[in-house]
């Protein structure tokens, strides 16, 4: 098992290369701290991502900034994810082995882009609170910056 997850994880990481935190980002429109639940592929909430950090759930949050996002994680370095690769934010109700009441998970959709091309992604979160105030703010980085292959969807 350990030397399958540890394969799963390197075949992952050209997909999923960890981006530092730029310098400079300026005030932050918030900042929630809470459980990241899960990152997996866009849509298939089975598919767990394991590089960089992204594989185990824990404490974690998220800091929105007018262009992106940083992610916290514990054990991991925080993770950017610049506005024009943000595609959107729901909410969700389950993720891999974690279901929670309607709507009680926050999904943020982000494509990371590393040596294999571009990979869509969706990284749950479960804050205590101000679960609404994070989602509003990471929904208006996709209102802010539009998005070729999100233009016209709505989001929940």
């Amino acid at each position: 098992m350990a030397r399958t997850w540890r394969t799963r994880t390197r075949a992952q990481t050209a997909a999923v290369p960890p981006v530092p935190v730029p310098t400079g980002l300026g005030p932050a429109a918030g900042s929630w701290d809470g459980f990241t639940v899960a990152t997996t592929r866009a849509d298939q909430p089975l598919e767990r991502i394991t590089a960089g950090g992204l594989g185990f759930r824990g404490r974690g949050g998220v800091t929105v900034h007018d262009t992106g996002v940083v992610l916290h994680h514990a054990g991991a370095a925080d993770r950017w994810i610049a506005a024009d690769a943000v595609r959107g934010a729901d909410r969700a109700t389950s993720a891999i082995d974690r279901v929670v009441e309607p709507g009680g998970l926050v999904r943020l959709r982000w494509t990371a882009t590393g040596a294999a091309g571009a990979t869509d992604l969706d990284t749950y979160f479960r804050f205590p609170e101000g679960d609404a105030a994070a989602l509003a703010a990471l929904q208006g980085l996709t209102t802010t910056h539009e998005h070729p292959h999100t233009a016209g969807e709505g989001t929940n």
